[in-house]
């Protein structure tokens, strides 16, 4: 079940296409205000070996980045508590010397935004009301010993364990528009304290901004060690990594082990021989990692070019096969709902072992193998398979016969610095359908995984054919013609998308009726906080988004924001425009319960925020905007009208009110219901309560009013 990469010999010249690291303009997470911009990039990884610390690996790898706006210089301390603060889902465990400033102990990202987060050594425990701007700075916790509670967090904490390791850009000169590229090369050079661009920090307190400044934190590969003769840890100890580009384009993979199947329930005409025997193997996730005896005994992650085969880098089955007329039944971790908010309507997954063959490697293929220039065949090779469904394990409905799965992909390839990162793709995100129709020939393998938008791959399948509002059970079966098999990994079952991932929508797409894509609240993923209708779309493109919470990148908002996102549409691979007209729907807010008639719907300009006509959808609780041919920042915004309090002043009168944030406020005075006479005025920037006065009123009667100036 091993497969060569094929040694083409022609003439011409396969050009990989390569997407280039993140850059300023990119970066959508901003903070601080001034002429010049720098950057903090955050991976949580799992070390090579944890010694010194008594916690497991952190729930999930991902790599972040944050931007921050400045004049003359700054250091890097001011950047890193800023970016802190700004982000209500990153929080810090710190302490300070008074003399080298702050040792940065623990990161955490609280994934689902819910502010629930909180760390415990066992001993203390502290909540979110503990950390002040995001930081706590507290000598009692131990940080090797630090979990986070909220199961659903990035999380990792280390001092004699691996701690963070802070990073620079080349020089210490700033002047980077792109992040610092790490390169080829797996591992610092030691010698010289670098890693590609990024040079080993010097302390947050020590760094000097300018334009063009980058500070990179990762986790070190091992723990504290000055044991020479420690083979076991030593050797970790000089093979620090600096964070790879961020990608940025779709949310961090937390996996639950209820999305997969748990049980088999029956089972014929497997395969007879290790290790491709045990129906088991094909429970729970899909194949991360598996251990290879024909590359030099190494251990390969799984790629669309290298699927998964033999065993796991610990001797666990990784694969079943199902002979001629065999099957192998089992019973989902949950019920799989036919959810109209699943992407692309699909609510199951299918993994398999299926692959494309590849040109340009050499020999075989590997972790080693450089997929920016190694090229695809047309489309995936593997074996027919048929799928059934069930709710009840006696009433099946089966699926057309596939003649073979999609190919997997394990974790998520840097093309800009040709390296693997250890961020794993997510296996319950469906591939947008249009792949399955797309001719990958000739195309690099990093520019194919360009596709998959974080997706693992495999073959998705929609319950809507089946008439079942709902299935528990699925049967995998071989054909029963002479000599056919099919070879199976795992079932997944999908999870709606959130605001803060990404998904593609093509012309395909469109031509198929698949138009619109869905993007839920990340902790109730019922709620349906983005929905776009695409009307046209002249290229595949990649549409990503995120929730704002604070506007500082930006100019001040009118009113009070009631939601506000960012949608970001982008080819999927290089750099040309996307022509594309769309519907858009946003959710006015959780704690919204009006008729619509006091919200006003804010789109961002480039230089400021521009009202736009919209109607209202009581039943979705949603503002809609048509024919938008151009997204970016939109602002749902509620205004409430201020209700004058009049009371006697030391001098004059004194009128009382809650403004409407950022919207002028003039008090005017009238006699006579004909002319009116300005008195006061004032721009609040919240919605404090403030007060206009009158300083000199006429002897006799007067009437006033607020005018307030909502654009």
């Amino acid at each position: 079940m091993k497969k060569f990469c094929l040694a083409l010999a022609s003439a011409g010249l396969f050009l990989a296409c390569k997407s280039s690291a993140i850059s300023l303009d990119d970066i959508q997470l901003w903070t601080g205000s001034g002429t010049n911009r720098a950057a903090v990039v955050i991976e949580w990884n799992s070390p090579l070996v944890i010694n010194n610390s008594s916690v497991p690996a952190p729930v999930t790898e991902k790599t972040m980045v944050w931007g921050y706006r400045f004049n003359g210089t700054a250091t890097g301390t001011q950047m890193f508590n800023a970016v802190v603060a700004a982000d209500r889902r990153l929080y810090v465990v710190e302490t300070v010397d008074p003399v080298y400033g702050p040792f940065v102990e623990g990161i955490g990202y609280n994934l689902n935004g819910n502010g629930l987060y909180a760390v415990s050594d066992g001993s203390s425990t502290y909540t979110a009301a503990d950390f002040t701007n995001g930081l706590l700075i507290d000598s009692n916790l131990d940080p090797d010993a630090a979990i986070a509670l909220n199961a659903g967090d990035l999380f990792w904490g280390g001092y004699f364990g691996p701690n963070w390791t802070q990073w620079s850009e080349a020089n210490y000169e700033g002047g980077f528009t792109n992040s610092p590229n790490r390169g080829t090369s797996q591992y610092w050079d030691p010698g010289s304290f670098s890693h590609g661009e990024w040079w080993f920090g010097s302390g947050l307190e020590f760094t000097t901004l300018t334009n063009g400044s980058w500070i990179g934190f990762s986790v070190a590969a091992a723990g504290y060690d000055t044991n020479t003769a420690d083979a076991a840890t030593y050797a970790y100890n000089v093979e620090e990594q600096a964070p790879p580009s961020p990608d940025g384009t779709y949310a961090a993979y937390v996996c639950n082990t209820n999305d997969f199947a748990v049980q088999i329930i029956s089972t014929n005409n497997i395969y007879p021989a290790s290790p491709y025997n045990d129906p088991t193997a094909i429970l729970n996730r899909p194949t991360l990692r598996f251990y290879d005896p024909f590359d030099g005994n190494v251990t390969d992650r799984v790629t669309v070019i290298d699927p998964p085969f033999n065993v796991t880098p610990a001797g666990g089955k990784v694969i079943t096969e199902i002979k001629t007329a065999g099957q192998i039944t089992v019973n989902m971790g949950r019920k799989v709902y036919d959810n109209p908010n699943n992407p692309y309507g699909m609510d199951f997954i299918v993994y398999g072992n299926s692959f494309f063959s590849a040109s340009g490697a050499g020999g075989f293929v590997s972790d080693a193998t450089d997929l920016n220039t190694t090229t695809l065949g047309s489309s995936p090779g593997g074996h027919p398979t048929i799928v059934s469904i069930s709710q009840d394990g006696t009433n099946w409905y089966t699926y057309p016969t596939v003649t073979s799965l999609f190919a997997d992909e394990a974790c998520r390839w840097d093309d800009a610095n040709a390296s693997w990162t250890s961020e794993e793709m997510n296996p319950t995100k469906p591939l947008n359908p249009y792949i399955n129709t797309n001719n990958f020939g000739g195309q690099s393998v990093a520019g194919g995984l360009d596709q998959f938008i974080g997706a693992s791959g495999g073959t998705g399948y929609a319950l809507k054919a089946s008439g079942f509002p709902w299935i528990q059970y699925v049967r995998i079966q071989a054909e029963t013609n002479a000599n056919q098999y099919t070879v199976i990994d795992a079932i997944a079952a999908v999870d709606p998308v959130v605001v803060g991932d990404a998904l593609s929508i093509a012309p395909d797409n469109l031509a198929a009726g698949i138009t619109n894509l869905s993007f839920q609240e990340p902790d109730n993923s019922s709620n349906t906080l983005i929905s776009l209708n695409f009307d046209s779309v002249s290229t595949t493109a990649r549409v990503s988004t995120i929730s704002l919470s604070e506007f500082s990148s930006f100019a001040p908002v009118f009113g009070n924001a009631s939601s506000a996102y960012q949608i970001t549409v982008k080819p999927v691979t290089g750099t040309g425009a996307v022509n594309y007209t769309a519907g858009v729907g946003l959710r006015a807010g959780d704690n919204y319960t009006g008729n619509g008639g006091d919200l006003r719907l804010y789109q961002w300009n480039g230089s400021s925020w521009t009202a736009q006509p919209f109607s209202f959808n009581a039943a979705a609780n949603e503002v809609v905007l048509t024919g938008v041919t151009n997204f970016s920042a939109l602002v749902v915004s509620q205004i409430v009208p201020p209700r004058l309090g009049v009371s006697p002043a030391t001098s004059g009168m004194a009128f009382q009110f809650t403004p409407v944030p950022n919207c002028a406020h003039t008090l005017v005075r009238t006699l006579d219901f004909v002319n009116w006479t300005p008195v006061d005025s004032i721009t609040p920037t919240d919605s404090q309560p403030v007060t206009l006065h009158d300083n000199a009123p006429p002897a006799g009667k007067a009437f006033y009013r607020l005018q307030v100036n909502i654009p």
